[in-house]
């Protein structure tokens, strides 16, 4: 599973993020509490580059069941926490999940888990250190998340074994699976062939001169030609 994150940052200096270096060591999930139709990921990244309403919010990616987006760069704090000053804000990367009528909810709590494992393997940040917005302030948030906390870190647990795994490359032509076949024409056998990843490829010139047939190779067009009749 990959998911293609769009970024459509803050730029330095709007005044709803604070502007300053941070290196993350915690991942906060929130829920956008936000129900209305429409209130997607792109939404919120509208939201934010719009100003945030006039509000010192802020938080680093949006996730719903079709996108991920991005709005702070994930070495800048935000306001998301709660926190004022706080490790919520200065500390860690604000996740909010939608939750919009409408979502395939289980879509995109598992597009959240995927990014939380790709986050917490790139940074280093354990299991333990994947908190809700609960932690920092009491808040009732992530809202829709909190009642089923285990299940969703459970995802996320999945999801960082499954990163973990190496990818295998698709094999070479010359790495593909090989097996001989044998050929046989009239009740005699001519040159074998191969069978390759389910397709068998077998000499032109053998079997047509076994059935008859009379072979052209013209080298500059690559192309072989069958002539009927060749046999008297």
């Amino acid at each position: 599973m990959a998911i293609e994150i769009k970024q459509r940052l803050l730029p330095d200096g709007r005044p709803n993020k604070p502007s300053k270096p941070m290196t993350p060591q915690w991942l906060t999930v929130h829920n956008t509490d936000n129900e209305s139709s429409g209130a997607t990921a792109e939404a919120h990244s509208r939201y934010l580059l719009n100003g945030s309403g006039g509000e010192k919010k802020s938080w680093h990616y949006t996730v719903d069941d079709k996108d991920i987006y991005q709005h702070l760069r994930d070495n800048e704090q935000g306001w998301h926490a709660g926190d004022g000053t706080g490790p919520g804000n200065a500390l860690s990367i604000g996740i909010e999940i939608c939750m919009y009528k409408g979502i395939d909810e289980q879509a995109a709590w598992a597009n959240a888990a995927w990014l939380v494992a790709k986050l917490a393997k790139k940074y280093g940040i354990p299991l333990i250190k994947v908190v809700p917005h609960k932690h920092w302030t009491g808040k009732n948030c992530p809202s829709r998340i909190l009642p089923q906390w285990s299940k969703f870190l459970n995802m996320i647990d999945k999801e960082l074994h499954a990163q973990d795994k190496p990818q295998q490359p698709a094999p070479k032509p010359d790495q593909a699976a090989k097996d001989n076949v044998t050929v046989i024409v009239d009740g005699e056998q001519v040159k074998d062939g191969i069978l390759i990843n389910g397709v068998t490829y077998a000499p032109v010139r053998s079997i047509a001169e076994a059935c008859g047939l009379q072979v052209e190779w013209n080298q500059a067009q690559k192309i072989v030609t069958l002539t009927k009749g060749a046999r008297g």
